[in-house]
């Protein structure tokens, strides 16, 4: 079977890992030491954002910026992942939804103009590690006077006129779950900011809102990237740059080579633009398509069956978002890990083209 994912493939690097988990060990520093020191800065070098704040998950990152910017009612995507609105609820905001462009899971800017009035905050996702039409966000946003947040949790080494995501915003939240381009091994995640007194109120509330030890001057929680965590991804962050490059390498054969009828590719700005993260497919025939290739031994997934205005927990929420719903009905997502061979490629081109309905 040819898995979606494999992340135990890359033995030198797993060596590399285990080798830095022990030096955590033998230190006997668990928490907020060297190696978390050492990863904000590398992360700040490799992103050009000027503070990086260490904490538990990406999740936990976008709850703390809505929180600590006192965001009150947080536009999002509804083809967005589920822990988007959650730190939308965590952060004591309400989600307003917005519709997508087809098969992009960007926000429609033409629908959401004629709602703005409905928010003082926006999320924008950058999802498929593709960045979101920042710009033209930036720009409305600027002129309604509403908050801009990005959500950087796919798109780690994307840039956007020579600008990694992340810059182009208040603040931005960056998840590393183990499958992210730059994983770790459990959760973690970072808030990046180009905004000194902002990055320090982050300081604090990531740990209980302490200034100095247990002396609480706001809002805290516990969400502290460990130095487990950091460790790993000193050592994963060295080689990003080379698995990105060849996830593109996979993509653009898969770009040249898919040809059926039924199926539709990502459009040409993903092309140009994605990490490649994720490679979505998109078809009306996606549950005949993915049970097709599992027999055929190729294992795919959906991102995401259930947009977020069709959520039972957010139903209260809930409007039409049609583009987003029909996208949420067709997207089959592929292999395209780094480690994959070039006969796992071949096979999973020739089966998707050879599919019939």
């Amino acid at each position: 079977m040819i898995p979606f994912i494999d992340l135990s493939r890359d033995i030198e690097e797993i060596i590399g890992i285990k080798n830095a988990i022990s030096e955590v060990i033998d230190s006997g520093n668990y928490i907020l030491d060297k190696q978390v020191e050492n990863f904000e800065k590398t992360f700040s070098q490799f992103t050009g954002i000027k503070h990086i704040v260490g904490v538990g998950s990406g999740t936990d990152a976008l709850a703390m910026i809505l929180k600590a910017i006192d965001a009150k009612r947080v536009g999002v995507c509804a083809s967005a992942p589920l822990p988007c609105v959650q730190a939308i609820i965590m952060s004591g905001a309400i989600p307003v939804f917005f519709d997508t462009y087809s098969n992009t899971g960007l926000i429609n800017i033409h629908k959401m103009k004629h709602r703005l009035d409905e928010i003082d905050t926006l999320l924008a996702v950058h999802l498929y590690g593709m960045p979101e039409k920042i710009h033209d966000l930036y720009n409305v946003c600027k002129q309604n006077n509403i908050k801009l947040v990005e959500d950087c949790a796919q798109s780690i080494n994307t840039f956007l006129d020579n600008k990694h995501t992340g810059n182009h915003s208040i603040a931005a939240g960056f998840s590393f779950y183990p499958t992210k381009n730059l994983g770790c091994i459990g959760d973690g995640g970072i808030i990046a900011t180009n905004d000194s007194e902002l990055a320090k109120k982050f300081i604090n509330m990531r740990n209980y809102g302490q200034d100095k030890i247990y002396s609480g001057q706001g809002f805290g929680i516990n969400s502290r990237l460990d130095e487990i965590q950091a460790a790993v991804l000193n050592i994963k962050i060295k080689r990003l740059i080379n698995k990105t490059a060849k996830r593109k390498e996979i993509a653009e054969k898969y770009r040249n080579e898919i040809n059926n009828k039924f199926i539709i590719l990502p459009d040409d700005r993903y092309f140009k633009m994605s990490n490649m993260h994720i490679f979505p497919i998109f078809t009306k025939y996606r549950n005949e398509l993915k049970e097709y290739l599992f027999k055929g031994g190729i294992s795919t997934t959906i991102h995401y069956p259930i947009p977020l205005n069709k959520q039972k927990a957010f139903k209260e929420f809930s409007v039409d978002c049609m583009a987003a719903e029909e996208m949420s009905e067709q997207e089959l997502s592929l292999p395209i890990f780094p480690e994959l061979t070039n006969k796992e490629i071949d096979e999973i081109i020739l089966k998707i083209c050879n599919f019939k309905k």
